[in-house]
């Protein structure tokens, strides 16, 4: 999948959802990016002056800036694959390790969600916290394909009737009609895995104990369009409801001390 390379930055914003809720992070504590691709993330953390920031992702993605910099990224020691998509085995750090953990538009591709959060526990210190965001299945346009409702509705005549009227997602413009579905297909089957409200709520109820939504912290402090829901959000609550059903989640969790 293609990084937004555009994204906002993400120190300022996770810093203060974190403040929001009573969480602070000092310069020694020891930050994971979970699925850091090129590394982006890890980079502005190190660049913050947070010097234990790392990087995982099931393979290795990184733009390094110097080879020295390795060191801050670790890779599935046994990744497996389903399709050309990777799918995670282990964290390769031992248990409780760090105090925070963020994961940013990387949940809806892993096909193990179950494993992925008890690894993410796992590595956790005692009292660390777990911010994960990550785009609804609900989203009027699926966030990879472009495809309407494309996290529900993945049927190939339904593929095949958006890629005929000219619907293309990333590194899709040169696509025959037939290739588009075709990947969208694969897209559907391998690439994301929506999981619903109640099943997210089970697994972290489950592994984690506590957890909220932050959706709240996430409109308010964010510098994108959603920041415009900040006084809505205040007079309607319900709002909430719906930007975590067809917008984005943004859950933290900890693990207990």
């Amino acid at each position: 999948m293609i990084e937004d390379e555009g994204a906002q930055q993400v120190v300022e914003l996770y810093g203060a959802i974190l403040k929001s809720r009573g969480r602070v992070l000092s310069p020694d504590s020891v930050i994971l990016d979970f699925g850091c691709g090129s590394g982006r993330h890890t980079y502005e953390y190190l660049d913050a002056g947070f010097r234990s920031a790392f990087g995982y992702d099931v393979q290795n993605y990184v733009k390094l800036r110097s080879p020295d910099d390795l060191a801050h990224f670790g890779f599935d020691p046994m990744p497996r694959h389903a399709n050309g998509y990777p799918l995670m085995t282990r964290i390769a750090w031992p248990d409780d390790s760090f105090d925070f953990i963020s994961a940013t538009s990387v949940f809806e591709h892993v096909a193990d969600q179950e494993l992925a959060y008890r690894e993410i526990h796992r590595v956790l210190k005692p009292g660390g916290s777990f911010l994960n965001i990550f785009p609804s299945k609900w989203r009027p346009f699926e966030v990879h394909n472009s495809v309407p409702f494309g996290g529900v509705f993945t049927s190939p005549p339904y593929l095949k009737l958006w890629a005929a009227l000219g619907i293309r997602g990333l590194n899709q413009e040169q696509c025959s009609a037939d290739q588009v579905v075709e990947l969208n297909r694969l897209l559907a089957t391998h690439g994301v895995n929506y999981l619903s409200g109640w099943q997210i709520a089970e697994l972290l109820s489950r592994i984690f104990g506590e957890f909220e939504y932050v959706e709240d912290a996430f409109i308010r402090h964010g510098a994108g369009r959603s920041r415009h829901l900040a006084v809505p959000l205040k007079l309607l609550p319900g709002l909430r409801r719906l930007f975590r059903f067809a917008h984005t989640r943004v859950i933290l969790s900890r693990k207990a001390q």
